[in-house]
């Protein structure tokens, strides 16, 4: 793979192999002329007309440099990680962000591939290396599991699921599987709060104005996966005027539930307000539920694509590095932590204790 960085304004490719036209050491410098070898060789000061000398010629070869990055081989079909899609059942068509090319920072290969592996570890017993790579067929078995189970929030403890060494990479496509002019979207909020909520749901209402759904076919599911069948909370029109500044407000403008979901109510109101896309915002067990709608919409025959977008201030997805609002939770933790040793420091013998959100990770608790 090659990687393009931009140094200064000018780009530098990444190759396998480091070149550089810097020149010998025994170059000639315009300052110090035949003394340059030895006042360089030797180690000595040299005189700042030699120095400004060498900087210009280091900056004129920098134009020049390139680096070689290997990867760890070429990806196959069959060492990817598995993303269900409904690409055989829907119709490929044109981006409409081709004629700006996506307000110009270009489109994601389809090939294209991330490695989840960034370190090999030579042993078993090294840090980190308890869950390794593991085949196709264990991977979706694994994954079948773990997701299937069950919707509760706290079933998915102590999970290890073998992976793949690649996934498929996020981002904008040249072409797409929807009409934007005919879909109706919903987005829902599920489990715990978690700072950044109402900003997420801003982005996607935005996001798909800007690929043109029409007025009138986003709609928010109010109180988490209860909403889509509750009969005294409906659900609400989502604009780009409605959700405009929301992102300064703590919460969720949706609401929020915790587990009690029926997926066959679900699933029947889904297939009969005609929603084609469902954006679930959630933790371990939002996404799980997730992973239950869209089994359970395939089983019966609704095709609709369900897009689970990680939330968690525990920071506990896995394959997510950092969740959204993990680095919030962090900074609000530390105010508490502050506070309390003030006040253990300030008694005689004083003791401090507080207790943080986490679950069984930790995260908040080790940063």
């Amino acid at each position: 793979m090659i990687a393009q960085l931009r140094l200064s304004g000018m780009d530098v490719i990444a190759n396998s192999t480091f070149t550089s036209r810097l020149g010998q050491n025994g170059a000639a410098c315009p300052a110090c002329t035949s003394a340059h070898h030895q006042c360089h060789t030797l180690r000595k000061p040299p005189s700042r007309a030699c120095s400004r000398s060498r900087v210009r010629q280091i900056t004129r070869a920098a134009e020049s440099v390139s680096f070689v990055i290997d990867t760890p081989g070429k990806p196959k079909g069959d060492d990817t990680l598995v993303i269900p899609n409904l690409r055989h059942k829907l119709d490929l068509r044109p981006s409409p962000f081709l004629a700006h090319y996506n307000f110009g920072g270009g489109f994601v290969a389809e090939d294209d591939r991330v490695a989840l592996n960034s370190m090999h570890f030579s042993s078993p017993k090294s840090a980190g290396a308890g869950c390794g790579v593991a085949s196709e067929d264990a991977h979706n078995e694994h994954v079948h599991h773990h997701l299937s189970s069950s919707s509760d929030e706290d079933n998915n403890d102590k999970v290890c699921v073998p992976l793949p060494p690649w996934a498929m990479r996020a981002g904008a496509r040249e072409n797409i599987f929807y009409n934007p002019a005919e879909i109706n979207v919903a987005i829902v909020t599920c489990g715990g709060l978690c700072p950044g909520l109402n900003d997420v749901v801003q982005g996607l209402v935005n996001k798909l104005s800007d690929y043109g759904v029409p007025e009138g076919q986003i709609l928010g599911i109010k109180y988490g996966f209860r909403g889509f069948y509750d009969k005294h909370d409906k659900p609400v029109v989502l604009t780009q005027r409605s959700v405009d500044s929301i992102q300064l407000q703590g919460g969720t403008i949706l609401g929020t539930s915790r587990g009690g979901s029926d997926m066959d109510k679900i699933v029947k109101q889904i297939d009969m307000m005609g929603i084609d896309m469902v954006f679930v915002v959630g933790g371990n067990g939002g996404n799980a539920g997730a992973n239950a709608i869209q089994n359970k919409c395939e089983e019966q025959g609704v095709v609709c694509s369900v897009i689970g977008i990680p939330k968690s201030i525990d920071n506990d997805i896995l394959l997510i590095d950092k969740c959204f609002g993990f680095d919030t939770a962090v900074d609000t933790a530390q105010e508490a932590l502050l506070a309390a040793k003030v006040e253990s420091s300030s008694a005689y013998h004083g003791i401090g204790v507080v207790k943080l959100m986490g679950r069984s990770s930790g995260f908040i608790a080790m940063q």
